[in-house]
């Protein structure tokens, strides 16, 4: 099980060192201690309904993480909420996630009656945390703090740590729950089994090694999958995971020489930012002997600057949908590589250990080598659907058997690749309208659904700009046709139920909507109209 990973460890070292977080350092064995405290306590706490999920809504605390490895301790998966993004969106993960129990830190509390307003059935909730954990109540205004977080109640206390749960597991429980951009309008909840997490993170200790008294940095919210990465890789190795205070990338360089980190796992665009900053002067992170960059294109430009920056760092490209458990490709970039070759983007690379990659055409048959296609992803980290058994977006996990493949289950990517000798598989863009927003998926259709629930337009289509030779975009710019439309109201609007990466930058009222050929809306037209014209919303 997933959780095994770092209870094996707490129980043979104890004092070993497992988090760093809120500039204070927790053993193993404390930290299994407050995990041990929490599965307790949600076993006496559960409905007895069968539905096996408990929502955490923490901000990177350390109620957040013995939060996590208590919820997986009690036989439950955990649905982590990000505190960072809009009520309503919370609202509408917690309403999806069909989780009958609710874990608050402090810190998060303040934000719970704007949350539990906006939905009809309400998890019941309980407080964790310590009240003397250090700026426990730096973000929670008083009134906050004596209306509500006073008056939750905290789980049953349970003296049994450590106690394995009341509830049989398998490794086809599932061990998270992590909610995506959704194409209807709605974010679409991915459930990973502990088969699926567990296979990933043997996988990865295979490809980087083990190294047990490294420095793992997390500067991620739990609620985005390389989170996952962060603490199980680490405390798979017996490992210490940093938590910075903050995830504003101009603080990175300081946290990474401060805590001599070994092991940094981020978007490229955070790399790409602190390279605008000059953060990556030569020689800048000796500690670093681990890179892992994904979630997006890695631009050339980056991975020189950072190079520089780490000399003694081996770097990865690392590619992976959500549904397929955080990687399932990887390429090293070797200052060989770099040196022989010209392309502005680096590859995907091979398949990590145990997973398997095909490329197909629109029939779902295998595509003659070096030629392009749809990549299929098979292996045992492919989940086994989605949360909602008549999620429109099922049809993209496939059954089938193919000649000298092992796996009969695939998730179709909707990616365009084709593999190149000596790079294995080179990324060629979306075969779909989901894109890439400093490493956030986002739906261009689920950002068009809200646009036409809050404006009365009569056409609606968002593009992402600018695009760079990688294919990352920055913003998005949204194109309405119709009468009245009010550009102020459809960005507030979208504040209210968007995160933030995914709020069009421009809002652009148009007379008519250019159509293509076949009668669909022309996403190329309205590029080249923005890049001709400077418009102001």
């Amino acid at each position: 099980m997933l959780d095994s990973f770092f209870f094996d460890i707490a129980a043979r070292e104890p004092e070993r060192r497992a988090l760093w977080v809120d500039e204070q350092l927790y053993c193993y064995g404390e930290l299994a201690e407050r995990a041990g405290r929490i599965a307790a306590g949600l076993n006496c706490a559960m409905p007895a309904d069968g539905r096996r999920r408990c929502l955490l809504f923490a901000h990177r605390s350390v109620a957040a993480y013995a939060g996590v490895l208590g919820i997986m301790r009690a036989g439950l998966a955990y649905v982590p909420l990000n505190p960072t993004v809009p009520a309503a969106r919370i609202a509408a993960t917690i309403a999806q996630s069909g989780a009958p129990v609710l874990l608050v830190d402090r810190r998060c509390a303040a934000r719970l009656d704007e949350v539990l307003l906006l939905i009809d059935e309400c998890p019941q909730v309980f407080l964790i945390g310590d009240e003397e954990e250090p700026g426990c109540l730096t973000e929670t205004p008083d009134s906050c703090e004596t209306l509500l977080t006073d008056r939750l109640p905290r789980l049953p206390d349970v003296s049994t740590v450590l106690r394995p749960p009341t509830a049989s597991r398998t490794p086809q429980d599932h061990a998270y729950v992590l909610f995506t951009s959704g194409s209807t309008g709605a974010p679409k909840g991915v459930p990973i089994s502990h088969a699926n997490a567990c296979a990933y993170v043997a996988g990865q200790l295979q490809l980087l090694g083990r190294l047990p008294d490294a420095r793992h940095a997390q500067f991620c919210e739990l609620s985005f999958d390389p989170s996952v990465h962060d603490m199980f890789v680490c405390w798979a190795n017996g490992a210490c995971l940093y938590v910075p205070a903050t995830v504003e990338p101009i603080y990175n360089a300081d946290f990474i020489r401060q805590h001599a980190i070994t092991h940094w796992n981020s978007v490229p665009s955070v790399a790409a930012f602190m390279q605008q900053l000059r953060k990556l002067g030569p020689d800048a992170f000796p500690s670093l002997q681990v890179t892992c960059f994904g979630g997006e294109a890695l631009p050339r430009d980056v991975v020189q600057a950072w190079r520089r920056a780490a000399p003694n760092s081996r770097i990865f490209n690392v590619y992976g949908p959500t549904e397929t458990t955080i990687g399932c490709a990887s390429f090293e970039v070797t200052p060989a590589f770099l040196a022989g070759s010209t392309g502005s983007a680096m590859p995907l690379g091979q398949a990590v250990p145990g997973m398997e990659l095909l490329i197909v055409d629109a029939a779902l048959q295998p595509v003659a080598r070096g030629e392009s296609g749809e990549l299929l992803i098979g292996g045992p980290q492919v989940a086994a659907g989605y949360l909602c058994a008549d999620e429109a977006n099922n049809r993209r996990f496939v059954d089938r058997r193919y000649c000298g493949y092992r796996s009969s289950h695939w998730y179709r990517s909707g990616d365009a690749a084709r593999e190149v000798a000596g790079y294995g598989l080179v990324f060629q863009g979306r075969l779909d309208t989901q894109i890439k927003i400093r490493g956030n998926r986002v739906e261009l259709e689920e950002v068009e659904q809200v646009i036409r629930d809050c404006s009365s337009a009569a056409f609606c289509a968002v593009i992402p700009w600018p695009l760079d030779d990688t294919g990352r975009a920055d913003e998005l710019i949204a194109f309405l046709t119709g009468a009245a439309v009010d550009a102020a109201h459809v960005v507030r609007g979208c504040r209210q139920r968007l995160p933030a990466y995914a709020v069009p930058q421009r809002v652009i009222a148009l007379e008519t909507m250019p159509l293509n050929a076949n009668g669909k809306i022309d996403r190329r037209a309205l590029a080249a109209h923005y890049a001709s014209c400077n418009v102001l919303t």
